[in-house]
């Protein structure tokens, strides 16, 4: 009866008869041209899928342009490359050129490694507003990307090894999502979850603030356990110098079994038995 009123009011005063058309937000994005909301999007008891003939941060047109500029991988002299497709948000492109050998191909476009990475990242998933390609000095989304996939196995049998099935629980991966802090910064984070048919029970997130690139963080349900700057990038900095590729993904692997081994799985551990300080333990005597 209010609202009956309310339009009635609305009629009087606008001398027009107009329907009124509800927009619902979907779940953790904020309402409003930040949130990706335009003519294509749908409300919350819809889903978006995957469009694989778009992809954030390409153009439409015909990728694969000529360069005159030599390729960006270091030492290479190749003849024949082609322009990253790359556009950020404000439209400015990528200036690295690439051979056929050194290109990162998605779909029918020519990436450059990192945003072969961060299209792909950003690719439309459900319950995902669409995200703004990030500007072309912006590392934080791809770093974040690179360490939840070099993650992905070991964060899914930690959870797996914490997760009670019997009593409905289930493991799974989150995409990639832009998340806006209290002062305004933006960071990018990329987890895993352990949840029941009530909610999440444990979720952990590695994220790259933009402010603090390349500091990783390690948040586990809202609290950070960890905060770190790979080695790789720490030696890149120090200008050390590169090691082949075998030694390199050997130090890679030690790195990424030290940060489960001593932060996140004891964090884990603690974190699950708070959550279930009330709860029977399912070995206890009945």
């Amino acid at each position: 009866m209010l609202r009956f009123r309310l339009l009635q009011v609305s009629e009087r005063l606008t001398g027009e008869d107009r329907s009124c058309n509800l927009i619902l937000p979907r779940r953790g994005v904020p309402v409003g041209a930040d949130a990706g909301l335009g003519e294509g999007d749908v409300s919350l008891l819809r889903r978006q899928k995957a469009v694989e003939a778009e992809i954030v941060g390409v153009p439409a047109a015909s990728p694969g342009h000529p360069s005159e500029q030599p390729c960006s991988e270091p030492g290479c002299q190749a003849t024949e490359r082609v322009s990253c497709d790359y556009r950020d948000r404000r439209g400015a492109p990528c200036p690295t050129s690439w051979c056929p050998d050194h290109v990162v191909k998605v779909n029918s476009w020519h990436l450059c490694r990192r945003h072969a990475r961060v299209v792909q990242a950003l690719a439309p998933v459900e319950f995902r507003g669409q995200l703004p390609p990030p500007d072309l000095g912006n590392r934080a989304p791809s770093l974040a990307s690179y360490l939840a996939e070099a993650l992905d196995s070991r964060m899914r049998a930690a959870l797996t090894a914490l997760c009670r099935t019997t009593s409905g629980e289930s493991v799974a991966a989150e995409a990639l999502t832009l998340v806006t802090n209290q002062d305004r910064s933006r960071r990018w984070a990329q987890g895993w979850k352990l949840f029941d048919n009530t909610g999440p029970l444990l979720r952990i997130d590695v994220e790259v603030d933009e402010a603090r690139d390349p500091e990783c963080a390690f948040r586990l349900n809202s609290r950070v356990i960890l905060r770190c700057v790979p080695p790789w990038i720490q030696d890149r900095k120090a200008a050390v110098p590169p090691v082949e590729g075998g030694e390199d993904a050997t130090l890679r692997q030690a790195f990424y079994d030290g940060l489960m081994e001593q932060h996140v799985w004891p964090a884990l551990v603690a974190e699950e038995h708070w959550m279930r300080r009330w709860e029977r333990s399912p070995s206890a005597a009945s």
